[in-house]
Order: C-alpha cells, then structure tokens, then sequence
C-alpha cells in the first residue's frame, strides 16, 4: 500500500509540474483607456512604432515615436520612453512592440519573445522591426 501512495504521490507531483511548463504564452489584453492613446498613435505620420507594458493587474505604461528617418530609430525613442514610464510609473510588466506603422504586431511579438528562450527578447523584437521595414511590410494596412 506504501509503495501505491508514493507511487500516486509522485505522479501527482509530476503531473502538476508538466503542466506548469506550457508551450502557450501569455497575451495580456490591452486595457480599454490604452486604447484610447492609440486613435493619437494611428493619426501621426509613417516610420511611427507604438510600445506599451502591461501588468498583470491592467496597470500600463506606453511609449510611441514617429516621423523618425528609420522605423528602428522610432523604435529606440518609444522603448525609451515606455521605459520611463515604467519606472515612474512603478510598472513591472516588460514593453513589447504592439504596432509598427498602422499594423498591430503585439500578439506576434509575445510569441516570438516566448518561443525565443536563448535570445533576449528585445533581440527578437528589434529583428522583427528590421524584417519589416527591409520587406516593407510595416507600411501595410492594419486589417480592420
């Protein structure tokens, strides 16, 4: 009977931590007054990058650039300013990129970060950012 209960013990055990390790990532929903700070974003001029931190408990930073001679420069400028709004803010929640130009990329950003475990994350984001102004993806039209 000892050896039945250890042995169900340890597959308790095992199936609680196999299930901890999910391949899934975690999507944050934008919190609806965010939203209002992109009908601004979407109203300025190309080469425009909008970033933004949400916490766990809706709490947010954001930060966007735009007019900037490249999309990686706009980029720089909103992570700089997320960042500072992060800390003044008391934001723990990383930034991810959410659109570039008029195209939402937030979820795909989260999921890239995700499933890059040996690089950075903002190696993963600045790679997409420079993917997509080379293939000139990023001046399409976001699908409504």
């Amino acid at each position: 009977m000892k050896v039945f209960a250890r042995f169900l013990f340890a597959s308790v055990l095992v199936s609680m931590f196999a299930g901890c390790a999910s391949d899934v990532a975690y999507v944050p929903k934008i919190p609806p007054h965010a939203q209002a700070k992109l009908l601004d974003y979407y109203a300025q001029s190309d080469n425009k990058v909008f970033v933004i931190a949400v916490d766990p408990s809706g709490d947010y930073a954001f930060g966007y650039d735009y007019g900037k001679p490249t999309l990686k420069e706009a980029a720089k400028v909103a992570v700089d300013k997320c960042d500072a709004s992060r800390e003044s803010s008391g934001i723990i929640a990383r930034p991810y990129i959410y659109a570039i130009n008029d195209k939402v990329v937030y979820e795909e950003m989260i999921r890239k970060a995700h499933e890059a475990k040996k690089k950075s994350e903002i190696q993963a984001q600045e790679q997409e950012v420079a993917r997509q102004e080379d293939a000139g993806e990023a001046n399409q039209p976001a699908a409504k």
